[in-house]
């Protein structure tokens, strides 16, 4: 159940955040789930992603004639949760000023808008800082901000598959768009800067602006194959690379599914072929080493496909017995049940209002002996804060706002 105070290590902290979509709200929620203030401030018809489903019962538009419980589905919850939303219209002058005011107060302020988008509205960077010097202003872009670095696609949309096909993902992926990477990793990338950043300006007193590419963030989840490259002049090949280096490094098929295999150490090998009751494979020349293993790569999967897929996923893990690297591709049903997520603490769930039942949600993952995180607010309804937030503030509401 939600909790009902704030906490984590960035207690002491203010943003506000103007992300929509993914990749901005999932770095700003990783800040408010270390105990950060954020407000997320969204436009008259709130961020786009509130109306991506699935939705519960009690749900309607956040635009619709009617109120309900909820206005936003899944996706919208598991990016937005222990955040506050403030709905102001940024085209309006009053309430443009209502929003430079939090800036005023703030720490950092994030944003995932197009190049330009934020500048043409009047609180755009500079605006911003000459106000609030301290204040770290960090974006999320496609392609990048020209205040550190020009693209010639920097004026270009950009989403997550362009993004993951850029940076060379969907190359060495066998061609396959993992869904969200280009999302979260470019996220993750921008609440590190701002911790980065922040603690920067508490020594010195001088905010800054910062930004992640996502096609960046992309080439830098390549560093291994940037560095091949780098040494060889010769490109990676498309799809995934079972053998380049290690093997098994791989997913070898069950009677119910698949299991992952890492018996990349000599003493890891060992072991598989005692469970595997196969000893000749310890000593046999096409086996016995890590190189001789990649130049007969071919011949050891058959070898360990025709013991895995006698067995189930459960059967396999058990009788590897924790001695290897080794998992069961599992769905979200099985990890839910899994034991060690149940004693990780990683589900939590909390009332996302009306008539609706409580939800679950994935928990911080980081986890603190000193300063320990929780989930203390459910997903915000659009604009359900306004009144809360601005008298926090100490910030008049403009009139035609009163009793949002």
């Amino acid at each position: 159940m939600t909790n009902t105070a704030r906490r984590g290590p960035l207690e002491d902290l203010t943003i506000i955040d103007c992300t929509m979509a993914l990749a901005g709200p999932f770095g700003a929620s990783l800040l408010a789930d270390l105990g950060a203030r954020v407000i997320k401030v969204e436009p008259p018809r709130g961020d786009g992603y509130r109306n991506i489903p699935p939705f519960l019962a009690d749900h309607a538009s956040p635009y619709a004639d009617r109120t309900a419980g909820t206005d936003f589905g899944a996706p919208f919850a598991s990016v937005n949760r222990n955040k506050r939303s403030v709905c102001l219209d940024l085209k309006d002058d009053a309430e443009k000023d209502v929003f430079l005011q939090l800036c005023d107060q703030a720490n950092a302020i994030v944003e995932n808008m197009r190049v330009g988008v934020m500048d043409s509205l009047g609180v755009g960077y500079e605006v911003v800082a000459q106000r609030n010097p301290k204040i770290i202003y960090a974006c999320v872009r496609g392609f990048g901000d020209p205040r550190t670095g020009e693209s010639p696609y920097a004026d270009w949309p950009c989403l997550d598959a362009a993004a993951q096909s850029f940076g060379g993902l969907v190359h060495a992926n066998d061609n396959l768009v993992t869904p969200a990477f280009a999302d979260i990793f470019p996220g993750t990338l921008m609440a590190l800067g701002v911790v980065s950043a922040i603690h920067h300006a508490q020594d010195t007193g001088k905010g800054q602006f910062l930004d992640v590419s996502m096609y960046d963030a992309m080439l830098a989840l390549q560093k291994s194959a940037v560095a091949q490259y780098g040494f060889t002049g010769k490109p990676n090949p498309a799809g995934l690379q079972r053998a380049m280096t290690l093997y098994p490094f791989d997913l070898f098929p069950t009677k119910d599914g698949r299991v992952a295999i890492a018996a990349v150490q000599p003493h890891h090998w060992d072991l598989l072929c005692a469970a595997m009751e196969r000893p000749d494979l310890i000593s046999d020349e096409r086996s016995a080493t890590n190189a001789a293993r990649l130049v007969h790569v071919d011949w050891i999967e058959e070898q360990i496909c025709g013991w895995t897929s006698q067995l189930t996923r459960a059967e396999v893990i058990g009788k590897l017995n924790g001695g290897i690297p080794a998992g069961p591709v599992q769905n979200m049903a099985d990890i839910f049940s899994d034991p060690h997520v149940i004693a990780r603490q990683m589900l939590e769930s909390c009332n996302p209002g009306g008539d609706n039942p409580d939800i679950t949600l994935a928990a911080n993952p980081i986890k603190f002996s000193e300063t320990p995180t929780t989930l203390y607010q459910a997903p915000p309804t659009l604009g359900a804060h306004n009144a809360e937030v601005l008298a926090e503030f100490g910030i008049k509401m403009p009139a035609k706002q009163d009793g949002r």
